[in-house]
């Protein structure tokens, strides 16, 4: 897989077949001020981030995503509204754009496609987590089986980035019971009981990203490098 450096906005357009995947960090290059891009209340919602490194990411990864559909809709960056679903998942209105984001830490991921749900997930392990925990928590049987009973690092990042995607495909958000949830295996794959496609992969700098989509489509992934 190979991701393209930008450093400028990609377009997207109407009639694209595309599934277009953005990755950026927290040290893209912003050449427009954010209260020129965001909303009041967004930049009043980032105050009340205080961890510093985290607090950039989604400030980069909020106006990347409204330049993009700014530039899409033919609208300036802050004049045009989100709306939520009762899960907190964005959407545009009587729009068939379906997009999705997901940060981490010091980077972001942003998914685009026409006519299908989408959703995407980014990861980045330190090596200081209680991962037979987690795994207890969130995994299924075969999942946790899958890596070993959280031994295994890398496959953990792809099981646990794979099935928030999934759950953000299907507009749900984090269930209760996440161990009732299953991604792998052939009988009670959810992915696959729901048709959807799936992806997982290595960002630029090396983080775990996946993204669960309704249609099949020809997938770009773009490094952004400058807003």
């Amino acid at each position: 897989m190979n991701w393209e450096k930008s450093f400028s906005i990609p377009e997207l357009k109407n009639d694209d077949e595309s599934l277009v995947i953005f990755y950026g960090k927290n040290s893209l290059v912003n050449t427009r001020p954010f209260q020129e891009i965001l909303t009041h209340e967004e930049s009043a919602y980032s105050e009340r981030l205080r961890n510093e490194e985290q607090k950039r990411t989604w400030l980069l990864c909020r106006s990347t995503l409204r330049l993009i559909l700014g530039s899409y809709l033919g609208k300036r960056p802050g004049d045009f509204e989100f709306c939520k679903n009762r899960f907190g998942k964005l959407y545009l209105p009587g729009d068939n754009l379906f997009f999705n984001v997901s940060h981490s830490n010091d980077a972001f991921l942003l998914g685009f496609c026409f006519g299908g749900r989408i959703g995407v997930d980014i990861e980045m392990l330190n090596g200081s987590e209680d991962l037979p925990s987690m795994v207890n928590y969130a995994f299924s049987e075969d999942e946790a089986l899958s890596c070993s009973y959280g031994k295994n690092h890398e496959r953990f990042a792809e099981i646990w980035t794979l099935k928030e995607a999934f759950l953000k495909t299907v507009g749900v958000g984090l269930v209760d019971r996440l161990t009732s949830v299953t991604i792998l295996g052939n009988g009670k794959n959810d992915i696959l009981r729901h048709q959807l496609n799936q992806k997982t992969f290595l960002c630029p700098h090396g983080q775990t990203g996946s993204l669960v989509y309704r249609n099949n489509h020809l997938l770009k992934f773009t490094w952004l490098a400058s807003l």
